[in-house]
């Protein structure tokens, strides 16, 4: 059941649909896209270990503003995440749809 979960969560394909355009533009497009919800999940997880980084040199330096706005940021870069992970989710599903 573990690895039904695992395998559906690493199922993140962007799909556009680019008929009639030619092969090899279409591999370089579904490439482009592919890279760009990548580069933009990567992006959110650079954003939590940076929050995670304020958050305990706030906690060792007693600075509990600079703790309190990681914690912020934490919420701000989880969500990111977890916003282009329900997109892609639900793009690929609606497209499974009407295919």
């Amino acid at each position: 059941m573990f690895n039904a979960l695992i395998s559906r969560l690493a199922d993140i394909t962007v799909t556009p649909d680019y008929n009639g355009l030619p092969s090899n533009l279409q591999q370089g497009l579904v490439h482009l896209t592919n890279n760009a919800a990548a580069l933009m999940l990567l992006v959110s997880g650079l954003g939590i270990v940076l929050a995670v980084g304020g958050v305990v040199a706030g906690h060792v330096l007693h600075k509990q503003h600079i703790s309190e706005r990681s914690w912020s940021a934490l919420g701000v870069a989880a969500g990111a995440g977890a916003i282009l992970y329900v997109a892609v989710h639900a793009a690929n599903y609606t497209t499974g749809l009407f295919r």
